[in-house]
């Protein structure tokens, strides 16, 4: 084990593999880059990339929600409160419509940022996706996690803030489909089925995170089908009103589970069939 910039390599030649310690020790997944055609028509580059292998749950998201309450003691000894509300706000403001969504009063973050069914028995459970909860907030994750990571190796805050961020469309139609796959998972396994993912309401509500091996893709990313959709770093149109959507969910037909498949939110509504995954540049 080797530690590297706030997360620990489990083995030196397993460099394709990192556990975040601020996170739950959340594990990611190197996705070498390459070429491929984007929705099957426009060929586009994509650099080496670390994946989350799971959605965020929501026992990663409650440890976000405590540090803004002021109840990670350790968390705030890394990086203080006031340092990273004057960040925050910062870092908002130069983000269309994210600084008026946010405010500038920090006491009121925990509210507004938090789950809105974070009391819901059906998609509550700590494994679950965290879900219901708008881009901004989702944003707001990613950014808390960079600075966490620049201030315990005392890199700048700024150099740092994009460490940690949501995928661009582009990264994750590549990171799914490996640049030729309908599906996430092999070719051979054919179209989605209750073993390969959670669709259709076959649930009756989100499962948990990995519930189902069978349909990870070859890198092993969990969950890139189905269960929820994830929100995407990069607007949806050149109108830049309303950000992308990937994956489909627990209530989509097989059509919404294809890796070319799209959908689109206003950033600052919420929805119990979303929720995210953070990607970490590649050092």
């Amino acid at each position: 084990m080797r530690w590297i910039l706030g997360y620990y390599v489990q083995k030196e030649e397993e460099s394709n593999l990192f556990y975040n310690q601020h996170e739950y020790d959340a594990e990611y997944i190197l996705i070498p880059g390459g070429r491929y055609k984007y929705q099957g028509k426009i060929e586009k580059e994509v650099s080496d990339i670390f994946f989350a292998k799971y959605p965020v749950t929501n026992k990663q998201y409650r440890h976000f929600i405590r540090y803004l309450q002021g109840e990670e003691r350790e968390l705030l000894e890394i990086l203080p409160k006031d340092e990273f509300d004057k960040k925050m706000i910062e870092f908002a403001s130069g983000i269309k419509f994210f600084g008026n969504y946010l405010g500038d009063r920090p006491g009121a973050w925990p509210v507004k940022l938090r789950s809105g069914n974070d009391t819901d028995q059906r998609l509550n459970s700590e494994d679950q996706p965290v879900v219901k909860i708008s881009w901004f907030a989702a944003r707001a994750y990613c950014y808390w996690l960079s600075l966490l990571e620049a201030a315990g190796e005392n890199l700048s805050y700024d150099d740092a803030a994009g460490l940690f961020r949501l995928p661009s469309e582009i990264e994750w139609e590549w990171a799914a489909s490996g640049g030729n796959r309908e599906y996430p998972w092999t070719s051979e396994k054919g179209l989605p089925t209750n073993k390969l993912a959670n669709f259709r309401e076959n649930v009756g509500a989100t499962t948990s995170v990995g519930h189902y091996p069978d349909g990870a893709t070859p890198e092993g990313l969990m969950d890139m089908a189905g269960n929820i959709w994830e929100w995407m770093e990069n607007w949806y149109d050149e109108k830049k009103n309303i950000r992308s959507l990937r994956g489909g969910s627990w209530l989509d037909h097989e059509l919404g589970l294809r890796c070319s498949e799209r959908n689109k939110l206003d950033p600052g509504d919420r929805n119990f069939a979303i929720g995210f995954r953070v990607v970490r540049a590649h050092p």
